[in-house]
């Protein structure tokens, strides 16, 4: 199962974090080279929410229930 993040649509918030029942993600200071790769909307949001966002630090852990991504307010989650 691959659970992909979208770093220029998620904002943060962490409720993924919370939601997911295996602790596949977590949120993590944006790295240098993700941050770079933004696109204008990102680089606004990092400017605004904060520089934590979500990263998926546990993958094969995943059990494809899609909290994570039916509870995404950004829209920024896919797990397929």
């Amino acid at each position: 199962m691959s659970v992909n993040i979208n770093l220029n649509r998620c904002d943060g918030c962490g409720l993924c974090v919370s939601k997911c029942p295996a602790k596949v993600l977590e949120l993590q200071e944006v790295k240098q080279a993700d941050y770079n790769q933004l696109n204008m909307i990102g680089k606004l949001k990092i400017k605004v929410k904060g520089n934590s966002r979500a990263y998926v630090s546990n993958e094969s852990a995943c059990i494809a229930c899609k909290m994570c991504q039916n509870n995404c307010h950004e829209r920024a989650i896919k797990v397929g």
